[in-house]
């Protein structure tokens, strides 16, 4: 090694050490944890109130989602009220129809014959079906609707005759059979 790096290298080493006795000597300890509780106390506080608000917003959150399921389950339902509302007008605009088209079946069977098959199949498929208002049927006054009432024996009111069909629609009562009652043991 030459003399002038031996001499950088012994000043080097000189000026370290003296730096760190000067250090050591000239700065006080600092006592750090006074000042993190100072500092610690704001963010803190701010800490809870941004979980507060957080909370507040998930409440938030919360409501408008249920608000929404409950207008989207509203909405539907409508939608279907509106549906079936608009398919029991049309099919009771069709009821005459259909009440023409069994009286002509029932003059002329034979000649029918195909077109009731048919119109029983549609009427089957469509969900409509025809109240029963046969002579003897006991009388339900939720089915049927009793134009007149003719004189008998017994208690039990039965239907004599069936004037206009009435008819199901999925199970609900579309139109009510129009019926003469009598009374029969």
């Amino acid at each position: 090694m030459s003399k002038s790096q031996d001499e950088t290298t012994k000043s080097n080493f000189n000026f370290e050490n003296s730096a760190a006795e000067n250090l050591n000597q000239a700065s006080p300890e600092v006592n750090f944890s006074d000042n993190l509780d100072q500092s610690a106390e704001p963010i803190s506080a701010e800490f809870a109130n941004l979980k507060q608000q957080n909370a507040e917003f998930l409440l938030d959150l919360q409501r408008t989602r249920a608000d929404f399921e409950n207008f989207r389950k509203q909405v539907e339902m409508q939608r279907e009220q509106a549906k079936k509302t608009a398919t029991h007008s049309t099919i009771l605009k069709f009821l005459p129809l259909i009440d023409d088209m069994g009286r002509a079946i029932s003059a002329h069977t034979e000649a029918l014959s195909p077109v009731q098959k048919t119109l029983e199949k549609t009427m089957k498929s469509l969900g409509l079906e025809k109240i029963d208002a046969n002579p003897g049927t006991i009388f339900n006054p939720e089915l049927h609707n009793a134009i007149s009432m003719e004189e008998g024996e017994g208690d039990q009111e039965v239907i004599a005759e069936e004037l206009i069909p009435g008819y199901l629609y999925q199970g609900e009562v579309l139109r009510t059979a129009m019926v003469k009652v009598t009374h029969q043991a």
